[in-house]
């Protein structure tokens, strides 16, 4: 595990991609499944969208009732369609080059997070095996902060992180013990950006595996946790099969409920900054 005392790493773009590369291993509006491909705008009070619809099955995330959240105000991500599968918490970084010093890193060229499996104690899942497995609303929209701050950064530095960016995720397959909850998060896959620059989601623990195209943004809201290095949160996405017929089980992804990850000043010129970052990953199939 990384301290928590090295956040930051410095590099030359030679090796931008030596991280993802080396890696071995309450009332509140709905946002209609029917129109995926047409944003939506939520009030000032809106907080949450569309829900999974299909029957369970022996494989498959919960049942009915977990809902996609919202930012609360403007413009939101498209609702999704299909059924939900999984709901995941990443824990990992965000890469970023310098073009030039004194500025800020404004070229995002990655990613790499270790992913834990959240679904059963999503508020309204049913699939846990009691209901004091769920959380709270307020503990559940809270978690990628407690995540980010309370647990180690489950990556390795490979050579000399002081001049040289190297991380990747092997032997990062552990369950995460947290304070407060009953049972560890089960560690089932790793996100991380393969060498072609694809945004990649593989999920070890189900065999499934989503790489992606980004297919929407928006802006994180106002009040999310900017992280440890008070840089604020990144943008909550949603991502889509990219065509190629690498993905298997899974067709879209959304990134809600960011905590930290944006992008940090630059030092030097020609270098890869790393932010860590965490937020929930909801995928659909």
């Amino acid at each position: 595990m990384l301290p928590q005392t090295l956040f930051v790493f410095a590099t030359a773009l030679s090796s931008v991609t030596a991280g993802p590369v080396r890696r071995r291993c309450g009332g509140t509006p709905v946002i209609s499944s029917s129109s995926p491909e047409s944003s939506t705008t939520a009030s000032a009070t809106g907080s949450v969208s569309a829900s999974a619809s299909a029957s369970p099955s022996a494989t498959a995330g919960p049942a009915a009732g977990p809902t996609l959240p919202s930012t609360g105000s403007g413009t939101q991500l498209p609702g999704p369609s299909g059924q939900l599968q999984h709901i995941v918490v990443g824990h990992g970084i965000q890469n970023y080059t310098c073009a030039k010093a004194d500025s800020t890193a404004s070229s995002a060229t990655g990613a790499l997070a270790v992913l834990y499996d959240i679904t059963a104690l999503a508020p309204g899942s049913g699939s846990g095996s009691s209901p004091a497995q769920t959380m709270s609303e307020d503990a559940w929209s809270s978690l990628t902060d407690n995540v980010l701050r309370k647990t180690d950064l489950p990556l390795n530095i490979v050579g000399n992180a002081l001049t040289k960016y190297a991380a990747d995720a092997s032997g990062s397959d552990a369950d995460l013990t947290m304070d407060g909850l009953s049972a560890p998060l089960k560690a089932i896959g790793h996100h991380f950006f393969d060498a072609a620059g694809v945004p990649t989601f593989d999920l070890f623990g189900t065999g499934e595996r989503l790489v992606a195209k980004k297919l929407n943004d928006t802006a994180a809201p106002a009040g999310a946790d900017k992280g440890i290095l008070d840089t604020g949160a990144v943008a909550w996405l949603r991502l889509g099969d990219n065509g190629s017929g690498a993905s298997k089980g899974l067709s879209q992804v959304y990134r809600v409920y960011t905590s930290g990850g944006a992008s940090i000043a630059c030092s030097e010129a020609n270098t890869t900054i790393s932010v860590p970052y965490t937020a929930q990953y909801w995928f659909y199939a």
